[in-house]
């Protein structure tokens, strides 16, 4: 498959996300910014999601009301922050209320909430439903392979979404057991199983992808792992083992994508403790490598990409209770600073970058064993606030180009430089499967060649992501239509 510009589009490689990217990087990391209350949810939460929408509003849904009970139902509400006003409003319920279940935005602008727990991580669910933000309602889709909890959903480039890591049960092992992975096809509605993990070691703890955490990497396969590792090759449909992990802990770790490609998994603990260590995984060499540690051991935390290129770190779980404190992570320097704290302690709450720079956290954990305050939210205001690059529309200078000449494209927003590259999402001749081409184009105008035996038919763009950074990959797709024919 051959359309290539002035770098020829040689291969078509897969990837999906939609519009927020990068304004501007600092040269330095950026100074301490701060936090500041929010208005309230309308309902406390905890093991729920928050999930950033097209619009730029947040949907907050499921999770439970955090009890000394011993047992947590899980809540079918959801509602909607609005970053303009600062408040959160009520929107429509999920069909069967859930906690521990994952959210994942579709490039339609859909979102797909699946698995979870109706109470404590007991009596897992296989079911699913799609929230539809232009209604506000949920809708039944597909059931799951395997009723989960406790996994993670990640959008592929190639459209679907990757269920792993997660909890199950069966016979042989009631208490827990690891979840086969699965696929989602936003287009069809439909789970199948994907292929197998690498290895599974004790069958009724599974593998330690037990607890993992899920990133999908620049080159468009998705590392998966805590304890242990595997990278899933969408291509293929295939699981292998990389490099093995060399810092402690393996429970309640972060994983981050960096702007340099890179992976940075924090904190953590297993049966010996909890630690400050963290690590960074290239997949150009596929090894693991201890980095700097934090300020402090953490679990159940919050690790969220801002747009300089540092990371805030935020919150634990520790005894001799909940932590309010805070750091930032500089990719450049490699090292961790403290922060300003929250405004409250917090763990199991959530962090969601905005597309003003802005982060929101919500609910959680405030304090243990009291409950009090999980339905508060705050935000985190740095020092520089980066909004995210915007694309409203891109055009070609035709509908038809023959092969072996040119065409040109224009791409129009805001907040876009000369400097700006751009990543394009895209369907070619009679295909239904999506690819990515990282670095498409650079800039607001360029022109981009066919080369001869590129295949004959429409190719349509769907989706297009900016960045600053040649290398990073990190942003999300914003959904643009645009189509050209190719002539013999």
């Amino acid at each position: 498959m051959k359309w290539a510009h002035k770098r020829v589009w040689t291969s078509m490689l897969p990837d999906l996300f939609f519009f927020l990217v990068l304004f501007s990087y600092t040269s330095a990391a950026q100074s301490s910014g701060k936090f500041m209350p929010t208005g309230n949810m309308t309902t406390p939460r905890i093991l729920h999601t928050a999930t950033l929408l097209l619009n730029g509003k947040v949907l907050i849904a499921g999770g439970t009301f955090p009890t000394r009970l011993a047992v947590s139902v899980g809540l079918a509400s959801a509602e909607l922050f609005d970053p303009e006003t600062g408040t959160f409003t009520v929107t429509g319920n999920m069909i069967t209320g859930r906690l521990g279940h994952s959210s994942t935005l579709l490039p339609d602008g859909r979102v797909l909430i699946a698995g979870g727990s109706t109470s404590n991580f007991l009596g897992r669910l296989a079911t699913a439903e799609l929230y539809d933000p232009d209604t506000g309602t949920f809708s039944s889709t597909g059931i799951m392979v395997t009723a989960q909890s406790g996994h993670t959903a990640t959008l592929l480039n190639n459209g679907k979404v990757l269920i792993s890591g997660g909890g199950t049960q069966s016979e042989s092992c009631p208490d827990f057991n690891v979840a086969n992975p699965e696929l989602f096809d936003p287009g069809t509605g439909i789970f199948t199983a994907a292929g197998g993990y690498a290895t599974n070691g004790d069958p009724c703890f599974g593998t330690t992808l037990a607890s993992a955490t899920a990133t999908l990497l620049s080159n468009g396969k998705v590392l998966i792992g805590s304890g242990s590792f595997e990278l899933y090759d969408p291509a293929t449909d295939i699981f292998s083992l990389t490099g093995r992990n060399v810092t402690r802990g393996y429970i309640g770790r972060t994983a981050t994508l960096l702007p340099n490609g890179k992976v940075l998994v924090t904190g953590g603990e297993d049966d010996f403790g909890d630690y400050a260590d963290t690590e960074l995984y290239d997949p150009s060499t596929g090894e693991f490598t201890a980095s700097g540690n934090m300020t402090r051991p953490r679990i159940d935390h919050t690790a969220t990409l801002l747009r300089d290129g540092t990371v805030l770190i935020a919150g634990s779980q520790l005894s001799p209770g909940v932590v309010a404190s805070t750091e930032l992570y500089d990719s450049a320097a490699g090292a961790f600073t403290a922060t300003a704290d929250m405004t409250l302690p917090r763990f199991f709450h959530t962090a969601t970058l905005l597309r003003d720079g802005r982060i929101l956290m919500t609910g959680g954990y405030t304090s243990y064993p009291a409950t009090s305050n999980s339905d508060t939210a705050e935000l985190y205001i740095p020092s520089i606030l980066v909004p995210a690059q915007i694309v409203s529309d891109l055009r070609f200078d035709r509908t038809s180009v023959v092969t072996g000449s040119s065409f040109s494209v224009n791409v129009s927003g805001s907040n876009l430089t000369p400097q700006t590259f751009f990543d394009v999402r895209f369907t070619a001749p009679e295909s239904n499967v999506s690819d990515v081409v990282l670095n498409w184009q650079t800039g607001l105008t360029e022109e981009h060649d066919v080369a001869v035996g590129t295949p004959l038919g429409t190719w349509t763009i769907t989706g297009i992501l900016p960045h600053e950074i040649e290398t990073d990959h990190t942003g999300m797709f914003l959904p643009v239509m645009a189509a050209i024919i190719v002539h013999p």
